[in-house]
């Protein structure tokens, strides 16, 4: 099942540039959801994610903006001018990607116990600001040691 709809797709098109038929299949889509997902799965639970209509609002337009700037640019192959919105499109999309993924930009509509267990490990916490075992007396060495 899709991830995104023809018209996620369509809105990425200004002026009417380009029209995608009712009917289109955007077989693209397949291959941009697989990348998208298989990138965000880092920091997201991502099972749930089955459809246009489970799949979070940001995530769609980063699959729709990457769907759209490929076939903008096999549309305008010929036209160098016409190939720097593809261009910008797909820096705009990858950014918000990378954005999700660093954690500097949330999925609000995404609960926060669907961060995976490798986010939380990413927050794991170490010397300095772990402190626990400071006073461990089993220690071996400590940071004012000299050797």
């Amino acid at each position: 099942m899709a991830l995104i709809t023809i018209d996620d797709v369509q809105s990425w098109f200004t002026d009417d540039r380009l029209s995608l038929d009712g009917g289109d299949k955007l077989p693209e889509e397949t291959n941009v959801s697989a990348e998208v997902l298989a990138t965000v799965s880092t920091r997201y639970d991502i099972t749930t994610w089955v459809d246009d209509t489970t799949t979070p609002r940001l995530i769609r337009s980063v699959i729709s903006a990457r769907v759209a700037a490929i076939r903008y640019s096999k549309h305008y192959a010929d036209q160098l001018d016409e190939i720097v919105y593809a261009d910008w499109l797909n820096d705009w999309a990858m950014n918000i990607l990378e954005g999700i993924v660093n954690g500097t930009i949330p999925l609000l509509d995404v609960p926060t116990d669907d961060l995976t267990a490798a986010q939380e490990a990413a927050s794991a916490a170490f010397y300095p600001t772990d402190a626990s075992s400071v006073d461990d007396q089993a220690a071996k060495f400590t940071m004012d040691m000299s050797f």
